[in-house]
């Protein structure tokens, strides 16, 4: 069924809405309309003499074809319409010489390149990342270990990309920042800000503080260097986490200032650092970065020092001295040195005017000892040399950025002005055609390089840096493209950044893509964004066109505010582009030449959520729960809307138009209207959550009065009447109403190739539910059918789209899923389905196709015969706003809430995202898209969280899997043949290993004639992992035989070695002078015994003996041995006194005695009896002479000695040893004149032996001065 509706009310202007669809042939689409690279200068002034000699100047159709055949242009007539079309701007089918020019114009501005590089977002957009600098006091210098030079050989020079595939973000490429404070304190931070390590430097010489005043990083040998007000320079190296200071040059003529340092990356080269100091001089350090030359460590030698004097004399031969003396009169604020071009740059600002008088050499250019000089009043604080573009970008005191030719120092290029203050910083970016310049007041302006004009002040600096805070650093990353900032704070600033093509295939729009639209007469796609952009793009080429910035704006106390675009459609001829926003303003454009022809508005602060141009009229709905008709007819475009009867009683959502039969409105409370499109008047009225339901359409007498009102009172009371309204509906005819109910219409479509009828559904309607309702717009017709268009929970259709044809519906959800189904034979008469080629449809669609398990999309429509879903996919990650199809290449785009509209073939692959990096598959409008056989790439983001129904649908590869289920075993042990599946994945995984397996070296054990087969214990409830292994018994270890060495060391005794005593033991000097108190602890068999530890002046040669005893030559040393050897312990290891020795008086006796005189007292071992040791006897006491012969009278004041002793065990288990003085009293009378000292020997009681009975020594020892050895 084919319609023809006339463009105008006019009968003369036969312009037919078939001209810009997509029915003509292949062959008649194949001719351009691009006039402006046909024509040439004598044709274009022989149009000019046939457009001033026409009636009026102004031509039609047929005689601007004629005019073109004349000079030999020729086009078929289906081109000759479209190329009319696209020239009549004033839209009157009347063409005239200027209009006829502006198209040429524009046909050359699509091809400027500039239009491309203009980008979407400012350069400095994303907010800065600021963190402490832990430094006890502000960063002074700042530096970057590089893993890469910014400077590269000319043979090696490339043109640099703008999209990165995430290399230069990663940790090995990024390199390493360094900042360093006056201290001498330095840092080391990641290149993302991560604290790494700390680091001090210092003189080693000095001992006041250093002190610093550069930093400079020597990337390429792994080394830091620093400069002080000591004139000396310290090369600390930084390999593997250490900070050593590998060279010190000391003595230099004067303090630096500034370091620069030159490199390249294959090392051949030699590496330059760049000193200027205080009196205006700079030195060049050379050497070959191999083998890290002069900072290489050899052994021995792990610090150089030399002073710069040793240093010109070649004391060091690796390192190349360069001097260039009073190369400024000032001090060096600035240095740098291109390898490139072999030449040095050297800055310095000259304050002074009145001495320089404004012709100073603010920067000089020195190459092969040629000084070029660039004169600049008040001098150069900084500057940046490109070696891509050859320019040189400087920056002074006099707050002028100026551009120079690097070999022409008269005039600089440009001058770009805007700073109030000095400059401070200076960097370019070569790739981005952009100049960024920091002033003093901490203000970044970003400059376009060609058109040297001011594209961004960013100024957010000011807020983050204290004002009292005025020396700041800069260091720009130039692979990174971030800008450091170093003071107080550590601020990083992303410049302009690269796209990560492993993260994202770009952006299409700043802000979310609301509308995406497809031109048939341009052919091409239009793109609207909440940031209110306007953007047309080229879709064969991925080119952008036009880009419209600031569409819908306003004016909020003085500043400009940005309006998002909620709504978009073409006019019936498509020639203008209509845009509604939320704040209820439309505008219409020629956005061919980015013109406004017309502002319209419906209410003030009222969301537009749809528009709908049909011929002579445009309707706008919205939050103002009503249809506004404006005219379109010429002379009455500028009268009064018509406002339709306001039944609806919410904000109306959404709306669609089927041409000369009528419109349907649907709200957020899920009401739907279908309206009469030629007189607006409502005819039926459903609820979503009842729709058998009939709804009267009746309005109450408070609404009929309001709409009388409406028509009288202005556009300007439409808030005030909106309140009205609101008051006037009862709370009743709400709730009938379904106002409160909260399901929602999130879509309508309207099926333009179906019938009137009220078997046919017609209008298709999506729910916030995941259900779409399908609808009869018939008087008598209604609900017929719904379905489930999504496959997980909370997800619903915010989009809908059908091909020409009406055979597919394509809808997009709120979770970023693309859905495609058959609705061929939905919603139709039995009679009118027609038959569905199921083999076709599967080789369209790979999702069709069988799989070994059931996904998620399949098994939510599995009992759903109708409509079939051919295809399911994840496209974006967020939620998808708009989606369209183009009808010949079959190509469906989608714009999301992710930034991007991206398009793709109707079976699913992946062709690209408007606004990409990436270089562009070329398309064409009259072939299909997608037939080659190959396999298509996955956009990056989506790759991540894509299932296995994504990546078979957009890779367009299914990888074919079959179960082999294991045979019995009798048949495994009877075939001996395996079976070849012939799959790849087959050949694949069981393909024997090559011989040999272990390589040459190696050899596999040959393998035995008898098969070992695996038997496990199933006897058990479970089966042990290795029960299956033999295991061998373990055989009792053989001792093997004691060295005859180790014998004769273990019968030795070390006593044998002691000197003897000659004479008495001086109680004072000896080691029995132990000053430390009694310790009364009680032993492990119940009696106390006193225990303390032995003075640490055993052993010292002044008594040469020990405990005074004599050596091993006398008779007595000869019996303490042999008793040593019959396994007694004589009391020689720890030793426990009684009192203090100092506190004894001068009559007290004097106590020496001798091993020869110990008892011992053992019991047999065969004893099962323990040792059992009273209480009272094991105590520590003095007895009177007359009771106890072994202690003197109380008058004496003696003093009672216990000698812990190490017993030495007789056998070789274990034994217990206790010795108590009380056992076995030596009796002496109380009035001997000898001095007597009882001495208490206690053992070390140790635990017995099982089996064993313990043993029990006592001894008392008593000696008198009488006695003789």
């Amino acid at each position: 069924m084919s319609l023809i509706y006339f463009a105008s009310g006019d009968s003369h202007a036969n312009i037919e809405y078939q001209t810009i669809s997509s029915t003509a042939t292949e062959a008649n689409q194949e001719q351009s309309e691009r006039l402006h690279d046909r024509i040439s200068k004598a044709q274009l002034q022989r149009l000019y003499e046939r457009f001033k000699s026409a009636p009026d100047q102004v031509v039609g159709c047929a005689d601007f074809r004629r005019m073109l055949e004349e000079v030999d242009i020729v086009f078929s007539d289906f081109t000759y319409t479209r190329l009319f079309l696209k020239i009549n701007q004033n839209h009157d089918f009347l063409v005239d010489w200027n209009e006829f020019v502006s198209y040429l114009i524009f046909g050359f501005q699509e091809e400027d390149p500039s239009s491309q590089k203009e980008s979407l977002i400012m350069p400095i957009s994303a907010a800065p990342v600021v963190r402490k600098t832990e430094h006890r006091s502000a960063v002074c210098c700042i530096t970057l270990l590089k893993v890469k030079s910014d400077q590269t050989p000319l043979e090696d020079m490339t043109e640099s990309a703008n999209y990165s595939f995430g290399g230069e973000d990663s940790p090995e490429n990024s390199g390493m920042w360094v900042t360093a404070s006056h201290e001498g304190q330095l840092r080391f931070w990641s290149a993302h800000m991560e604290p790494l390590r700390s680091a001090v430097s210092e003189s080693i010489h000095l001992k006041v503080p250093t002190w610093i005043l550069a930093l400079q990083a020597l990337s390429d040998v792994s080394i830091v260097c620093t400069a002080s007000t000591e004139r000396e320079l310290r090369f600390h190296e930084t390999i593997a986490s250490t900070f050593t200071l590998r060279m010190v040059i000391r003595s230099l003529p004067y303090a630096v200032y500034c370091m620069s340092y030159a490199f390249y990356n294959n090392g051949k080269t030699h590496s330059k650092l760049v000193l200027g100091d205080y009196a205006g001089n700079v030195r060049i350090l050379s050497y070959s970065p191999y083998l890290r030359g002069p900072f290489q460590a050899k052994p021995g030698a792990a610090l150089v020092e030399l002073t710069w004097a040793d240093v010109l004399r070649g004391r060091i031969p690796l390192l190349i001295p360069k001097e260039y003396i009073n190369l400024h009169n000032e001090l060096i604020s600035c240095v740098y040195y291109s390898l490139h071009m072999n030449a040095l740059f050297a800055s310095a600002e000259y304050r002074n005017t009145k001495k320089y008088r404004g012709r100073c050499p603010g920067l000089i250019m020195v190459s092969n000892d040629d000084r070029n000089n660039f004169r600049i009043p008040l001098g150069v604080s900084v500057f940046y040399v490109s070696e891509v573009k050859n320019i040189l970008v400087t920056g002074g005191p006099d707050t002028f950025v100026r551009i120079w030719d690097v070999y022409i120092s008269s005039e600089p290029s440009a001058i770009l002005t805007g700073h109030n203050g000095g400059i401070v910083a200076v960097f370019v970016q070569p790739e981005e055609n952009k100049v960024y310049s920091v002033d003093y007041h901490k203000i970044i302006k970003v400059w376009d390089l060609q058109e040297h004009t001011l594209l961004q002040t960013y100024g957010e600096l000011v807020r983050i840096i204290h004002h009292s805070e005025m020396d700041i650093k800069y260091y720009y990353h130039s692979h990174l493209r971030e800008l450091m900032v170093a003071g107080r704070k550590l601020i990083q600033v992303k410049c302009c950044p690269r796209v990560r093509v492993d993260l994202t295939d770009g952006n299409t729009h700043a802000a979310p893509v609301s509308v995406v639209l497809y031109n048939r007469l341009f052919r091409n796609i239009v793109t609207c964004g909440l940031d209110s952009y306007i953007i047309v793009w080229d879709p064969w080429t991925g080119r952008r066109k036009i880009i419209m910035k600031n569409c819908h704006t306003k004016m909020i106390y003085g500043e400009t505010i940005d309006i998002e675009i909620t709504a978009a459609c073409f006019d019936p001829l498509e020639q203008f582009l209509l845009t509604g926003a939320r704040d209820g303003s439309l505008k219409i454009w020629n956005y061919n030449n980015s013109v406004v022809v017309r502002n319209m508005s419906i209410q003030m602060d009222q969301e537009v959520t749809a528009v709908i141009w049909v011929v002579d009229r445009i309707l706008a709905m919205g939050w103002d729960r009503q249809v506004t008709e404006f005219n379109d007819v010429e002379g009455r475009e500028y009268g009064d809307p018509k406002k339709w009867a306001k039944f609806h009683t919410d904000d109306i959502t959404c709306a669609d138009v089927k041409l000369g039969e009528g419109v349907v409105t649907a709200t957020y409370s899920g009401e739907i209207i279908f309206w009469k499109l030629e007189t607006g008047q409502p005819y039926r009225r459903y609820n979503v959550m009842d729709p058998s339901q009939f709804i009267e359409l009746k309005l109450t007498a408070e609404e009929e009065k309001l709409s009388r009102r409406s028509k009288r009172i202005s556009s300007l009371l439409g808030a005030n009447r909106r309140s009205a309204s609101m008051l006037a509906i009862k709370p009743d005819e709400i709730k009938d109403y379904g106002a409160n109910i909260p399901v929602s219409v999130q879509a309508v479509l309207f099926l333009q190739k179906r019938p009137m009828t009220k078997d046919h559904g017609s209008v298709f309607i999506s729910l916030d539910t995941g259900i779409i309702q399908v609808y009869s717009h018939h008087q008598h017709g209604g609900h017929i059918k719904e379905f489930i268009a999504v496959h997980k929970v909370g997800d619903c259709v915010l989009t809908m789209a059908t091909d020409r044809k009406n055979r597919f519906l394509y809808t997009g959800t709120a979770f970023g899923y693309i859905k495609i189904w058959h609705i061929v034979n939905y919603c139709i008469p039995e009679a009118e389905k027609t038959h569905v080629c199921m083999p076709k449809l599967r080789l369209d669609f790979i999702f069709l196709r069988k799989e070994l398990f059931l996904t998620r999309a399949k098994r939510m429509v599995r009992n759903q015969p109708e409509p079939m879903l051919v295809s399911s996919y994840k496209g974006h990650l967020k939620a998808i706003n708009s989606i369209g199809f183009i009808n010949l290449p079959k190509i469906l785009f989608s714009g999301s809430h992710d930034y991007s509209c991206r398009l793709w073939t109707q079976s699913g692959r992946y062709l690209g995202t408007l606004g990409t990096v990436l270089p562009w598959s070329k398309l064409s409008p009259f072939e299909r898209a997608g037939e080659e056989n190959r396999p298509y790439r996955l956009p990056p983001d989506i790759k991540k969280v894509a299932s296995s129904t994504t990546l078979k649908v957009i890779s367009g590869v299914q990888h074919s899997f079959q179960v082999k289920r294991p045979k019995p075993t009798e048949e495994r042990e009877d075939e001996g043949e395996v079976e070849d599946t012939g799959t790849e994945m087959k050949n694949i995984f069981d393909r024997p290993l090559r011989e040999p397996i272990l390589g040459k070296h190696f050899e596999l054990p040959g393998r035995s004639a008898i098969e070992q087969r695996i038997e496990l214990d199933t006897t058990q409830l479970y089966v042990p992992i290795y029960s299956h292994l033999r295991v061998h018994p373990s055989d009792v270890m053989e001792n093997l035989p004691t060295p005859p060495i180790i014998g004769q060391v273990k019968s030795e005794n070390y006593l044998d070695h002691y000197m003897p005593v000659v004479g008495k033991v001086d109680p004072n000097t000896s080691a029995i002078n132990i000053r430390e108190p009694n310790k009364v602890i009680r032993s492990k068999a119940g009696g106390q015994v006193g225990q303390a530890r032995a003075s640490s002046t055993w052993g010292k040669p002044k008594t040469n003996s020990i405990l005074g005893m004599p050596r091993a030559e006398s008779s007595q040393g000869k019996a303490r041995a042999s008793s040593a050897k019959a396994g007694v312990s004589s009391g020689y290891g720890r030793t426990n006194f009684g009192p203090n020795p100092s506190r004894v008086r001068s009559n007290s006796p004097k106590v020496s005695f001798m091993p020869s005189q110990l008892k011992t007292c053992r019991k047999p071992e065969s004893s099962p009896r323990k040792a059992k040791t009273s209480p009272a006897r094991a105590k520590s006491v003095s007895f009177p002479a007359k009771a106890n012969p072994v202690s003197t009278s109380a008058k004496a004041n003696p003093t009672c000695t216990s000698v812990k002793t190490n017993p030495v065990p007789t056998s070789a288990k274990a034994s217990r040893v206790s010795t108590s003085a009380k056992s076995n009293p030596v009796s002496t009378s109380a009035n001997a004149k000898p001095d007597i000292m009882p001495v208490k020997i206690k053992p070390v009681v140790k635990k017995p032996s099982r089996n064993t009975a313990p043993v029990q020594i006592t001894t008392s020892i008593a000696k008198t001065k009488k006695d003789k050895p």
